[in-house]
């Protein structure tokens, strides 16, 4: 049934995901991509069953079109240019390294600060690239799982997600968050099928 609704979109999964429960219950649903050319492996959180259908359809449909998007080639398209800016960092952050080690074997080690606080925003720069790239994907998905399954994340499902996500991580700041706040990421999928906050998604 789910082939099929990506088939009538005109994307379809090629190869079949490989479905399997996780053994713990601690793990959520999750999607490995593995190699191209395997088939990559869904798997889904144990408890998925105990959710309501709307909820359990998006969660489904979501890992379903990170396949779809890596299949695309989508993943890639995204993360070049940021990718590109993480290794210039990561290029930065080495080369301060190298910098402030010479400075030191030289006897110039008064002089070492610069490159040192070069070095540390060299590599907080590169995490918040790879945060940006997450959230990023994260929300690309949950709007091209809206357009291709037709599956929004509900109202419950929101709360759900900000209560696994926790008191601190729910007042992190966005830009050291791993993946968008809940309720913008149920807005990219209401954007994607057109819909206002308060219709329904249709289930599974």
């Amino acid at each position: 049934m789910i082939a099929r609704r990506a088939a009538r979109h005109g994307t379809p999964l090629d190869p079949l995901p490989e479905l399997e429960i996780a053994r713990r219950a601690r793990h959520g649903s999750r999607v490995r991509l593995g190699a191209r050319g395997r088939p990559p492996r869904l798997c889904l959180a144990p408890d998925l069953l105990d959710l309501a259908p709307a909820d359990r359809a998006w969660t489904i449909a979501h890992e379903l079109t990170h396949v779809l998007r890596r299949q695309e080639g989508t993943r890639q398209e995204l993360a070049r240019g940021l990718l590109t800016t993480a290794g210039l960092l990561a290029v930065l952050a080495v080369s301060a390294v190298l910098a402030a080690g010479y400075l030191v074997l030289s006897g110039s080690a008064r002089h070492v600060g610069l490159p040192f606080a070069i070095g540390v925003a060299s590599v907080a720069g590169m995490w918040l690239v790879f945060l940006s790239l997450l959230r990023r994907e994260e929300t690309e998905t949950d709007a091209a799982a809206a357009e291709v399954f037709g599956e929004v994340l509900t109202v419950a499902g929101v709360e759900r997600l900000r209560r696994i996500e926790g008191l601190l991580t729910r007042h992190l700041p966005t830009f050291l968050r791993s993946h968008p706040p809940a309720a913008a990421r149920r807005q990219a999928g209401l954007t994607a099928r057109g819909l206002t906050g308060g219709e329904p998604s249709p289930r599974f």
